[in-house]
């Protein structure tokens, strides 16, 4: 089929210079002179493989918030297990290989596909998985943003990094480190929290229903340092106690066979059930009572904003940005790392007190609707590939309404 002509006389924009003047303060600048534009803009959204973990709970907000805000998205990911969640949440998609390069052949169906799309931007889920962003856009001449969600090793860019024209971080503590760390440029650094859709908020007779056996789930990828074992160990303390309640895992990676043979070993077969083949997101939170969160999984604090979403009460373990997202008491709970004894009391307190599971749920669910908004995050994305359009510099940060709301 021959090339559209509108498409093939159309000249690449050129891309902005990375290494333009730096400097720039952070205090007074005029980025308001630019009026946000009314138009759709379309965005070519790279994500790593879409497993259960957040950063597909992140992608997932991100995508679906553009679109709600009226701006088009094509979504360039090598797949996986629930991208049948993702359905309908973007305009078009293109599946790349989980590992490798593209290839001459895939490379260039890719390309005609974003060149039929006519991107205005692209934006990069991670910057571990970022390579095939920056190709498509120097390719298209593009701004390109990445999305920044931890500390830890492979989750910042490389120090001194200047392949992207918007750093993208998650919170204050992410934009610090991308400032003095990675030695980011301050005017290409910025902070747009996290949101999340409220899905489902906690029912009262279901909640309070003092017949129905309560659970207990673990949520989050299986890898090595993943406070799985603290979660079986808690288990088996309840247990040895006569608490009524099930248990269960839910999650996959390298350590899903190791964690099943945990449960087996523990004689804990009957009382926590290995759940790692669960693609459906819509039924990842419905069976769980109280959600049990380690945060040393990436993008953690994006697992915890889902779980309250769902009306679920959670206990997160302390790190990363969970206490900017939970009032430890008041819309959820926070425990030390490896601490089965903590964190056996504190799943204890909710299990036995049905009214405190209700109220907390509530708090939760109020919490990602007064202050996670995802019009909120449209309109700062929107702001930022604006102002990448326009070679202008970027705000300290976009923070809505919950500022002030954590001490």
């Amino acid at each position: 089929m021959p090339e559209p002509e509108s498409n093939r006389n159309k000249a690449p924009r050129p891309r902005r210079d990375t290494a333009r003047v730096r400097g720039a303060s952070e205090k007074g600048r005029e980025t308001d002179r630019i009026p946000h534009e009314a138009y759709a803009l379309h965005v070519v959204v790279c994500a790593p493989r879409l497993e259960l973990n957040g950063t597909t709970l992140y992608t997932r907000s991100l995508i679906r918030s553009l679109r709600d805000s009226g701006d088009k998205v094509l979504l360039v990911s090598p797949g996986g297990p629930l991208l049948e969640t993702l359905s309908g949440s973007y305009d078009e998609y293109f599946e790349t290989p989980e590992k490798g390069g593209l290839g001459y052949f895939r490379w260039h169906k890719l390309r005609d596909a974003i060149e039929d799309f006519e991107p205005d931007s692209v934006h990069a889920v991670t910057p571990a998985d970022a390579a095939r962003a920056v190709r498509i856009a120097d390719h298209f001449g593009c701004p390109l943003a990445v999305s920044v969600h931890g500390i830890k090793e492979g989750e910042t860019p490389r120090d001194g990094d200047t392949r992207f024209d918007a750093y993208i971080a998650s919170d204050q503590g992410v934009r610090a480190t991308l400032l003095n760390e990675c030695r980011l440029e301050r005017d290409r650094t910025t902070l747009i929290p996290d949101c999340a859709y409220p899905e489902r908020k906690p029912l009262e007779h279901e909640v309070l229903n003092t017949r129905r056996r309560p659970v207990v789930g673990w949520v989050g990828p299986l890898h090595t340092g993943c406070g799985y074992r603290c979660f079986i160990e808690a288990a088996m303390k309840l247990q040895a106690r006569g608490i009524d309640a099930m248990f269960t895992i839910m999650g996959s990676g390298p350590e899903s066979r190791a964690v099943r043979e945990t449960v087996e070993d523990r004689g804990m077969v009957q009382r926590i059930v290995v759940v790692d083949g669960l693609y459906d997101y819509s039924s990842i939170w419905q069976p769980i009572d109280v959600a049990v969160i380690d945060t040393r999984q990436p993008a953690a604090a994006i697992m915890v904003l889902h779980a309250m979403a769902n009306g679920r009460p959670v206990v997160a373990t302390e790190g990363g940005a969970v206490f900017d997202v939970i009032e430890d008491g008041v819309d959820g709970v926070i425990v030390p790392r490896d601490d089965p004894d903590v964190l056996a009391e504190r799943i204890l307190m909710l299990v036995q007190n049905p009214p405190e599971r209700l109220r907390m749920g509530l708090a939760g669910y109020s919490n990602i609707e007064e202050h996670y908004r995802p019009a909120d995050m449209a309109n700062a994305l929107n702001r930022v590939y604006t102002l990448m359009l326009h070679d202008e510099p970027l705000p300290k940060s976009f923070e809505t309404a919950k500022v002030g709301k954590r001490k």
